[in-house]
């Protein structure tokens, strides 16, 4: 039997390597995503804290300073809340082009799977007819 050759085999090797790579980025993107949800999370939580012990406070004074305070990590909050939402878009589009990416790898591959199972079954004709033929000459 003859070794099934893929003409198309480098082609199949780049996309796999491109494919590799997408996914890689998108999961850096993910990872940096969850990095920010992280930070939002400890701002809200900061913010609760202070929001809990200014509230217990009957210091004018005290109070004055936990809005103030306030104030500025709403300014953070709302920072950090940008900075995750562009995160999320970067995220987004990397697995977008990682899916786009395996999209093209897959049409290779059932390229190759069906030259393959063509392949085959020339094989198994040939063979079949080698053997019609050694048939015929042993009858006849």
């Amino acid at each position: 039997m003859v070794a099934f050759k893929f003409r198309l085999e480098k082609v199949l090797s780049v996309r796999e390597i491109l494919e590799e790579r997408a996914k890689n980025e998108w999961a850096l993107q993910e990872r940096l995503a969850r990095e920010e949800r992280l930070k939002l999370a400890h701002l809200e939580e900061q913010e609760q804290e202070i929001k809990d012990f200014g509230y217990q406070q009957s210091d004018i004074e005290m109070r004055q300073a936990m809005y103030s305070f306030l104030n500025v990590l709403k300014l953070r909050i709302e920072r950090q809340v940008s900075r995750l939402m562009e995160q999320e878009r970067i995220t987004s589009e990397a697995k977008e082009a990682w899916l786009r990416a395996r999209k093209e790898t897959k049409k290779v591959l059932t390229l190759r799977d069906k030259q393959y199972a063509s392949f085959v079954k020339e094989e198994q004709r040939k063979e079949q007819q080698v053997l019609d033929d050694m048939r015929s000459h042993l009858l006849g």
